[in-house]
């Protein structure tokens, strides 16, 4: 068939519908591209072609090819998202962003984005690389999470390790690895299975270090029971809350070690330090120290001067 005669039945096609101009034009394109066949006599004609299939054809692999172009867009989002299921909320998902409002599961090995946002219920499956999360309500991760700024509202869960430049949590922060950071602030109640090291670590609530505290400078505000394997660090500051008569919280530690340490409601089996003082409501077996100062109303039963 001559290609008039191929451009008019595609033509037809559009008029019906059948194909959309975009795919009109490219098939029209290439024909036009080509030359034209000379006139030939009818014994030398060659079988006829079966135009259905050609146009069929065409059309099928410019939807390939949109299909493949689409494929690639999705890529490049991410390789590292698995799988995403988000339901009773909007989300907003993308390599730079990922926001969960309501509820939502993130799955990736690891999860690669610029900023994680949740606000409600979000959960992500594998480990989180990104440069700020952020936390409103409760959220589990079940694997590390190493970002240069971290902060929650709520209760949050992490199945591994803890990696950040800054950590502010308010609510309960659960870790069941190690944590590694600069700054460290949490309010409320944190459990933490493995080490923490820090260069700043304050905490007002309730604390159970399992892996124990290394850090510059240490403050501990006593709101409950706490326990903490052991403290080292330059400056040790651990206050109670609630006055004298009404202490409401309590730190238990095996082992202190420090150069200005300042202890009240702590019952501790050593403490060694340059300076220290062992204010009100403590109890500790065996304190090493140049300078010591003890309150009237703790108790300390020995006492070691250091040269």
């Amino acid at each position: 068939m001559k290609r008039k005669d191929i451009l008019r039945k595609l033509e037809e096609r559009l008029a019906r519908g059948e194909i959309n101009e975009k795919t009109y034009l490219e098939i029209k394109a290439r024909y036009e591209s080509e030359p034209d066949e000379p006139e030939e006599s009818e014994e030398a004609a060659p079988p006829s072609v079966d135009l259905g299939s050609a146009i069929g054809g065409a059309v099928a692999q410019a939807t390939a090819d949109a299909t493949r172009m689409a494929n690639d867009a999705v890529r490049a989002v991410g390789e590292a998202m698995r799988a995403v299921d988000f339901s009773g909320g909007t989300t907003k998902l993308s390599d730079e962003t990922i926001k969960i409002v309501g509820s939502g599961v993130v799955s990736g090995n690891p999860v690669r984005t610029h900023e994680f946002k949740s606000a409600g219920s979000a959960r992500v499956q594998g480990s989180l690389i990104a440069e700020v999360a952020r936390i409103a309500g409760a959220c589990t991760f079940e694997g590390d999470v190493q970002v240069e700024e971290f902060r929650s509202a709520g209760s949050v869960r992490i199945a591994g390790n803890l990696q950040a430049e800054t950590v502010e949590s308010s609510g309960s922060l659960q870790v069941e690895g190690r944590i590694q950071v600069e700054d460290l602030s949490a309010s409320g109640s944190m459990q933490v299975k493995g080490p923490v090291q820090a260069e700043d670590f304050h905490s007002s609530g309730a604390i159970r270090l399992d892996g124990g505290l290394k850090a510059e400078d240490v403050y501990i505000d006593l709101g409950g029971t706490s326990r903490v394997t052991s403290i080292e660090a330059e400056d040790v500051q651990v206050k109670a809350t609630g006055g004298f008569f009404r202490v409401r919280g309590e730190l238990t530690v095996d082992r202190i070690e420090g150069e200005d340490i300042e202890l009240e409601a702590t019952t501790a089996a050593f403490v060694k330090g340059e300076s220290v003082v062992i204010g009100p409501h403590c109890k500790v077996d065996i304190v090493e120290a140049k300078r010591l100062s003890v309150h009237q109303s703790s108790e300390v039963r020995e006492r070691r001067t250091t040269s």
